[in-house]
């Protein structure tokens, strides 16, 4: 009888453990589910907000894109020499390398008086189309009977910046990449004017007119301030049904802060639902860049917390969590000329995150890792055509005290020292339809690794930010995948645009043999933009 109740007593027991334990399991797959499910939807809205800021930037190309001369015939002459050797002089020759490969065509020819004048000629559309507009060769009086023809380069260089008005408060040293007695690039000038006008209440011009010496030209800027501070407050539907779908968010920007074409973000947000037992979310950032010539540097700061009510099987759970991100971000100009630039970007991200049930922290789903991202990027606006492309790797680093790989970890673990592979290129072209200029453009993401990943870094598709169609509560999502996002917009008389898009994305990877499906596809349709004095 005794070994009866105790066998009956042991099977109770059992039941109740894998019962406490399955219940618990499912609280926890359910928090850190949602966890990662918060963080991939708040980077797919950075990465959105990222894409509009690109289609909305204030590119400056001064110069029209023209064809480089590639004919190094010259006329046959009565007169002609054997020259073996061009050789440009000057201060500066040796600023101009590139000039020696010019030269190369033209050197071990016979050629006569037009012949030299015709390669100046060339030399100086080249120095142009390389914006050196105000730097000039000329043909000094030389003997040529030794077979060298020597060239004397007289740069143009730059007197003063100023700004018209000398009253005005601005600071043109951050933006601009030269200075006073610098060789004149336009290149530079462009670079600096877009470090300006990248300030939205700095509207910037600009004017050469000659200097105090001989072949120095100044630069004189025309500028306008408006009021330096804005406040936005927007109300949408955003979010998971979750913790609160309708969110809401106050942004307060202030521009040209310490006066160095700097800009300062801080916004806060929140569920719009008056629920706050049962779920909610709330959260901030806060952002600050600031140029030095042909870098960028910024810093961005974030807090998101949630908290959800979850069912178990006899009683419910209040599971919680808590995310914070510091990334800091270096944007390096490598080249640019008339139409298109060139950018090395270099990240570093420090991501924290926390899991609780009924305020009790889950230690294994305590998250503290460290990245670095570098990447190339480029856009090219020649044309109707507007191209961007950037591809990227990003690397999980033992930084600001990021956790270190278990030394037991099975294999199918997230890897907190991976490497993932990115590329986004997004294609803008004007198209007409009927008497409509409308605008057809084509984004694709992609990113690939062979590591585990945490479900923070999984690429997700289903939402407002990949593929549309879907209210984003039931994602596809796994390690590797891509999506394509094809849409037309055509603008209405009454001020907003009609937009049409069709998506297509796929998710693959370990991850992806829990899911119902690894493809999904979806449209969608609306109006956006200013209308009837409204935004």
């Amino acid at each position: 009888m005794r070994t009866s109740l105790l066998s009956i007593g042991l099977r109770i027991s059992l039941f109740l453990f894998l019962f406490l334990f399955l219940t618990i399991q499912l609280a926890w797959a359910q928090t850190s589910n949602l966890n990662d499910q918060q963080e991939r939807l708040q980077r797919d809205r950075q990465e959105a907000a990222e894409r509009k800021q690109r289609e909305q930037r204030t590119d400056v190309f001064l110069q029209e894109k023209t064809v480089q001369e590639q004919d190094t015939s010259l006329p046959t002459e009565p007169i002609m020499l054997f020259i073996h050797t061009i050789r440009l002089e000057g201060g500066s020759a040796e600023k101009f390398p590139w000039i020696s490969d010019f030269f190369a065509p033209y050197q071990n020819r016979s050629m006569g008086k037009q012949g030299i004048q015709l390669i100046v000629k060339r030399l100086t559309n080249a120095l142009i189309d390389r914006g050196y507009i105000t730097t000039r060769v000329t043909i000094p009086a030389q003997d040529l009977s030794d077979g060298t023809l020597r060239l004397t380069l007289i740069p143009g260089t730059i007197g003063s910046i100023r700004f018209a008005d000398p009253s005005y408060a601005g600071n043109w040293h951050t933006a601009f990449p030269t200075g006073p007695g610098r060789i004149l690039n336009l290149r530079d000038l462009e670079q600096g004017l877009e470090q300006m006008k990248r300030v939205p209440s700095q509207e910037i011009d600009m004017q050469l007119v000659p200097g105090q010496q001989p072949g120095q030209s100044d630069i004189l800027l025309f500028a306008k301030e408006t009021k330096p501070w804005n406040l936005l407050y927007t109300l949408d539907d955003s979010g998971s049904p979750a913790t609160g779908k309708l969110q809401s968010s106050a942004t307060f920007s202030y521009n040209n802060l310490w006066r160095l074409n700097d800009l300062f973000h801080i916004a806060v947000n929140h569920d719009a639902e008056d629920d706050g037992a049962r779920r909610g979310t709330k959260g901030s950032s806060l952002q600050y860049s600031v140029p030095y010539g042909n870098s960028t540097v910024s810093l961005s700061l974030s807090e998101n917390r949630y908290h959800q009510t979850v069912a178990g099987t006899t009683e419910t759970f209040v599971s919680s969590g808590k995310s914070e991100n510091l990334e800091l971000k270096l944007s390096q100009l490598l080249t640019r000329d008339q139409t298109s630039k060139t950018h090395l970007e270099l990240r570093t991200i420090r991501s924290r995150s926390r899991n609780y049930i009924d305020d009790q922290e889950i230690q294994v789903q305590r998250k503290k890792t460290s990245a670095l991202e570098w990447g190339i990027s480029h856009s090219d606006t020649g044309g109707p055509v507007s191209f961007d492309l950037k591809i990227a790797n990003k690397r999980g680093v033992p930084w600001f005290g990021a956790q270190e790989p278990l030394a037991s970890t099975a294999s199918d673990d997230p890897n907190p020292r991976y490497s993932l592979w990115t590329i986004h290129s997004q294609i803008a072209a004007p198209i007409q339809i009927h008497e409509h200029r409308s605008r057809y453009s084509l984004t694709f993401y992609g990113q690939t690794t062979s590591d585990y990943l945490y479900g923070s870094e999984h690429i997700s598709i289903g939402n407002r930010y990949t593929v549309r169609g879907f209210d984003g509560e039931q994602t596809l999502a796994a390690e590797c995948g891509w999506y394509i996002q094809n849409e037309l917009a055509i603008p209405l008389k009454a001020g907003p645009e009609l937009y049409l898009g069709l998506d297509y994305g796929q998710v693959q990877g370990p991850a992806s043999q829990y899911l119902a499906g690894t493809t999904l596809a979806g449209s969608v349709v609306g109006l956006r933009g200013p209308a009837w004095g409204a935004q």
